[in-house]
């Protein structure tokens, strides 16, 4: 699957510079992302549950586009992020209260695809982003302790196997893809005229419950809820236009 997500990556790059052979202009630039990542609707595989805590995640791209006219673009970008949830509060296992603490990262490569609209003056223009994005994850582990301390304490999956629910590598544990919305609002601020950076604000939400199947159990009120990643913070590229249509009419 991972080489897979490549190879679409490197068609939908090399399919945005083949239509700007015939358009005006072609964009490409390199970003990174700061953001608060959640997984909503936790799932402790029938342990007793903690309060959520804020967790920041980060992410780096290469992005490229093309722009169809000065207000109509489209945008595609391969995206390496770094996402998950934080848990804190008072737990009791068996007859024993400790103070709890989990800490699930997610380490994903993302490929967006976006529709861009913008508008306002040739310096600055204000943009909106919309689209979807396909996720293969990476890695997945966890720090989980209870009283400072790993305790080693057993479940049984949907599937008959024992496992560790506190253990450190928990990659069997979630799906291996996403599929989400993203909406991104910002501006493109022009340095020159080929130099521009966009700063904006992200936010995107994962439509697959990241649960792999053997692991959808039921909580301590025998309800099992579907888990998916949310997201929302900043993100910044730096971008160069080419204006692909000129070079083409140069004559050598």
């Amino acid at each position: 699957m991972k080489n897979k997500l490549l190879i679409l990556s490197g068609i939908l790059f090399l399919s945005i510079a083949s239509i700007a052979q015939k358009g005006h202009e072609l964009i490409i630039g390199a970003g990174g992302s700061i953001s608060s990542v959640w997984i909503m609707n936790q799932n402790f595989y029938g342990e007793p549950e903690l309060n959520y805590a804020p967790k920041v995640g980060y992410g780096g791209s290469f992005n490229m586009g093309y722009n169809f006219t000065e207000n109509l673009s489209i945008m595609a970008e391969l995206l390496y992020s770094k996402q998950g949830q934080k848990y804190e509060d008072k737990q009791v296992m068996e007859g024993m209260k400790y103070d709890a603490e989990r800490d699930i990262t997610l380490s994903y490569l993302h490929i967006p695809l976006f529709f861009k609209y913008a508008f306002g003056t040739s310096a600055t223009k204000f943009r909106f982003l919309l689209g979807p994005q396909f996720s293969k994850l990476l890695d997945a582990t966890q720090t989980y302790t209870r009283g400072g301390n790993t305790l080693g304490t057993e479940a049984v999956n949907l599937e008959g196997k024992t496992f560790k629910t506190d253990a450190a590598n928990i990659k069997e544990r979630f799906i291996d893809n996403d599929i989400a919305i993203v909406l991104d609002v910002g501006a493109d601020i022009h340095l020159s005229d080929k130099f521009f950076i966009s700063p904006g604000f992200r936010m995107n939400y994962g439509f697959k419950d990241i649960n792999s199947e053997a692991y959808r159990m039921n909580d301590l009120d025998g309800e099992y809820s579907p888990s998916h990643n949310v997201t929302a913070g900043l993100f910044i590229s730096i971008n160069y236009k080419i204006d692909v249509e000129g070079y083409n009419q140069r004559s050598f």
